[in-house]
This record gives structure tokens, sequence and C-alpha cells, in this order.
């Protein structure tokens, strides 16, 4: 259910930064929704089967003991359980609206997955045309074929990050930079939340990388591009990791950069859950960097933009 739930958040995140139609975004909410109940239902069902009372239940969720009985008894649940299953199997089944969304959403992945993997080449593309090297002297001095370089940097594979890392040493890059265009053509889930430094680290580099796959334009460029909503200043220290801008001034930066905020957004937030984390506990190695973020607000509360 946890998994259905994060799928059903994915498909919502990424309908709202293409600006999909109302419509479509509705019905991604209502999914979204839909998993949420499904979730809340099994976790309770987990809980009872653990023999929690229905007096911590109710304390758990925020209602009368009696109300959650009501709501979450056994038969109830089977049902709710009974209707998502029925919903999976007709959209697998292949009703002709289902078979219509399924479609929708499986060519939307796959432009995804290949606009993600012309971003890891476009970075790569730049350094080799600024390292000064052919391909095949590129390939030669990081052990590879020039065929394979060749196909890399045009995009049509995506390498181990092995082989990625030693390209960039080669072409005088910093493999950091690149290891989030990476991680999101390879399609990786990223690994659990760092500390703050580290955090910041990762955060500045994912920006480096899309940076690169733009083609590094001067920070005045950038700025113009957002409207002026993002200071060439601020885009510079984005960029060297002496600042990280609030969400909003992310997510116009990486648009202005024709990158995907989407692919960034768990980054910022490792950075985001980090510093605030440090606003109890500070840091004993070395001084705080430059952060501008948001003031501390209660989970799933609407920020500056509610959506």
């Amino acid at each position: 259910m946890a998994q259905g739930l994060q799928e059903a958040v994915t498909v919502l995140l990424e309908g709202e930064h293409a600006q999909v139609e109302l419509a479509d975004l509705m019905a991604r909410v209502r999914r979204v929704a839909e998993e949420v109940e499904c979730y809340t239902a099994a976790a309770v069902s987990d809980a009872r089967a653990r023999e929690v009372g229905w007096d911590e239940v109710g304390q758990a969720a925020f209602v009368a003991p009696v109300t959650a009985r009501a709501r979450w008894r056994r038969s109830e649940v089977a049902r709710l359980f009974q209707r998502r299953h029925a919903q999976q199997a007709a959209t697998d089944g292949g009703s002709a609206p289902a078979m219509a969304v399924a479609m929708r959403q499986g060519v939307h992945e796959v432009a995804l997955a290949q606009a993600r993997t012309r971003s890891l080449a476009g970075a790569l593309s730049f350094l080799l045309r600024h390292s000064g090297l052919a391909i095949k002297e590129a390939a030669e001095d990081s052990g590879l074929s020039p065929s394979y370089v060749s196909r890399i940097v045009a995009g049509e594979r995506v390498p181990a990050w092995s082989s990625v890392e030693v390209l960039v040493r080669v072409l005088g890059g910093d493999p950091l930079d690149l290891y989030a265009l990476w991680e999101a053509a390879q399609g990786l889930a990223r690994a659990p939340r760092p500390a703050l430094a580290e955090a910041v680290e990762r955060l500045g580099a994912a920006l480096r990388g899309a940076y690169l796959a733009a083609g590094c334009p001067s920070y005045e460029r950038v700025s113009a591009l957002t409207d002026g909503v993002v200071d060439a200043s601020i885009v510079e220290g984005a960029l060297l990791g002496h600042v990280v801008p609030c969400w909003e001034t992310t997510s116009a930066l990486l648009t202005a950069l024709q990158a995907r905020p989407g692919d960034v957004r768990g980054l910022w937030d490792d950075t985001n859950y980090a510093f605030l984390v440090c606003l109890q506990t500070p840091l004993q190695d070395g001084p705080t960097p430059l952060v501008d973020l948001p003031p501390p607000r209660p989970p799933f509360s609407p920020g500056p933009s509610a959506a």
C-alpha cells in the first residue's frame, strides 16, 4: 500500500511540473486520496493484528474510538481493499478508458526516461567539447571504447556509474556534479537522508549538473530566463553551493535550465530536513552554510505556493 501511495504521488508531482490540464491533475489528486485511504486502513489493520486497542487507534488517528471502530472494522477494510483490487484488475484487464490512461502514462514515462538520458548526455557532451579532447582520445584515457563513448555522449546509452565517473575525470569535470543526472537516468531511488553538509553538497552538485546539461549559460542569462525571479547572485551562490534557495527559487532556476524540478526535489527536501534538524542540534563540523529556507511549518500544511 505504501508503494502504491508513493507511485501515485510521483505521478501527481510529474503532472504538476508538466503543467497538465486541471482535469488530469484532479484525477491524479483523487488517486492519491484513494491510496491514502487504503494505506490508512492497512496501517490500522496491521496495528489491530498486533492487538492495538481501538482507544490507541483513535488517539493516533485523531478520532473517537467509536469512529475508528466503525471506519476501520474488518468488513469495511475488506470492502475497501476489494474495491482497490477491482480497479487495478480493470486497468490490467484492458478496459478502453483504463487502457487509454495506462498508455498515456506509459508514453509519458518513456518520454521522461529519454529526457533524463538526454540531460546526462548533454552534460557529458559539454565537458567533452570544452576538454579539447576527441572522442577517441577521451576513450583511450578512460579505458572505454570510442564507439561506447560516442553512444554515451549521444544519449543512446546510460552507462554504469563507474564509466561515468572515470570519463568525467578524464574530461576535467567533477563526477559528483553528474551523479544526480545519472541517478535520474537510471531511475534509481535515492539513499537515506544524509547530514546537512553532505545534503548541501549533493544539492549543489545536482544544480551544477543541470547547469552543465544546459551548456553553462551566464548567470545573468539564467536570471533573465527566470524573468528576474532569481537574481544572478543567487544563481551563482546556488551553483557554487554557498546558498540553498527556497524551493520556489530552486524550481525556477531548474526550469530556466530546462531541467525537471521533480528530479531534484528529493535532494532539496533532504537539505531542508537536515537544516531543520540542525536548528535543534548545532553542527560540530565547521560553520553552517548560508541557507535561505522558508520558516518551519507543520507537515502537509500549504506553503507559499499551495500547488
